[in-house]
């Protein structure tokens, strides 16, 4: 490469990164109307930096043993999970801890009651006389819930029956209209939410359920309904808000630390490494930024205190990576010529950085499968920096160390490379 396409590729670089530096960091008006949001702001948050609600459920294991109780605990957590994306909770996470119990997290939270709502009901539908006689349930006789409205536009959840449903509900209000008080009690786990009074046999396929006040409260009826009942009985035995500016405060500070950190390494290397410095540091801050896009994009991605810790971790391996290599070519140099110094730095620093890394990628992965929470956010980012700290480390410093080496007249001077005096 000649001088004055380093040049060239060089001042390109700087535009391209001080572009994609603004689109990941920048947050900005755009005319009167619109604002841009920048990339970083895209990355999901878990609670611990978002805030929110959690919640802790032990259930109550019966006499089964434990391959049954373990599958009701399975289906108990897949039936919580359809409830809470039916209302649009889809970064909540559930996992299991120890003695069967389920922990729910469910970021950026404003109303309590609702989450309560909808994972504290076991979703038991049963229609009830005023003798606690059961005549259907919502197991086995309702096929749908849904929320619709009423002549006075008031909410209601309209429940579909299946056949067998049909028949139970029409044998209810044709027993329920000759009793004493001819009302029809409905209740949802322990909790009545509709008592109608029934004058008359009814024979249709749906029902409603009146009396509320606001379409969230309706839907978290309709879903919880709807998902069915779960599995195993169970109490809730830890819940809490947190707050979001404990992690706005974390996340202000990680950054600012990770800035002054990553400023701090570029001063070093370019002290130590002189010209080699100057392309790890290019390398490194497309690292940052490919980072950063990559957070953003990968599905179910959630950033937690673990995972920030993850990325300070990728980060440190990413620059050990390219002293692994700077060194290596350093040697090669004292060996051997300038021209063949860098190829064979390279080569053999590549398996050393190979299986380094490796190792710490198979540890990433089974911590991502095995473990649960925000144990699972520090193995994400620490499998995305690893992954990506081998494509910046090995072939962004190379192609940088072949854009800079025209540059220098005094190239081992320029790359602080030196002879070995005898």
């Amino acid at each position: 490469m000649s001088k004055n396409k380093s040049i060239v590729v060089l001042v390109l670089t700087v535009l391209l990164l001080a572009f994609i530096g603004v689109a990941c960091l920048a947050s900005f008006p755009v005319g009167k109307t619109k604002q841009y949001n920048s990339i970083i702001s895209l990355i999901g948050k878990g609670i611990d930096l978002s805030g929110g609600y959690y919640v802790v459920l032990t259930p109550t294991i019966d006499s089964d043993d434990e391959t049954t109780a373990n599958e009701k605990i399975e289906s108990a957590m897949e039936i919580l999970r359809t409830r809470l994306d039916d209302k649009g909770f889809t970064e909540a996470t559930i996992s299991r801890q120890d003695g069967g119990r389920i922990r729910i997290e469910v970021p950026e939270v404003d109303n309590a009651d609702e989450i309560l709502q909808i994972i504290g009901n076991t979703g038991s539908l049963s229609f009830q006389d005023s003798t606690k006689h059961e005549y259907l349930n919502g197991e086995d006789d309702i096929k749908d819930a849904y929320v619709s409205y009423d002549n006075n536009n008031g909410y209601v959840v309209v429940l579909e029956f299946t056949n067998q449903g049909v028949e139970r509900f029409s044998y209810a209000t044709g027993h329920i209209k000759d009793m004493e008080d001819n009302t029809m009690y409905i209740y949802l786990g322990d909790t009545m939410v509709s008592s109608p009074k029934v004058n008359e046999q009814i024979t249709n396929s749906s029902a409603e359920i009146t009396g509320y006040d606001d379409y969230d409260s309706c839907e978290a009826i309709a879903s919880v309904i709807k998902s069915g009942r779960l599995p195993i009985e169970y109490e809730i035995s830890e819940s809490r808000s947190i707050s979001a500016r404990l992690g706005e405060t974390a996340i202000n500070t990680s950054v600012l630390a990770a800035g002054i950190a990553m400023l701090v390494i570029f001063i070093l290397m370019i002290v130590i490494y002189r010209g080699m410095g100057i392309a790890s540091s290019v390398a490194l801050i497309l690292y940052a930024l490919l980072y950063i896009i990559l957070l953003a994009i990968i599905p179910n991605v959630q950033l937690t205190l673990p995972g920030l810790a993850g990325i300070v971790l990728s980060i440190g391996m990413a620059v050990d990576a390219n002293i692994v290599i700077f060194e290596r070519i350093k040697a090669a140099y004292k060996e051997g010529k300038l021209n063949t110094a860098f190829d064979t730095g390279f080569k053999t620093a590549l398996w050393t950085i190979i299986d380094s890394n490796v190792t710490t990628i198979l540890a990433a992965i089974v911590l991502w499968i095995l473990c649960p929470g925000t144990i699972k956010g520090f193995a994400i980012t620490l499998l995305v920096g690893i992954v990506l700290s081998l494509f910046t480390s090995i072939l962004v410093t190379r192609a940088y160390l072949k854009v800079l080496f025209p540059l220098a007249e005094n190239k081992e001077k320029f790359f602080n490379l030196k002879k070995e005096v005898e």
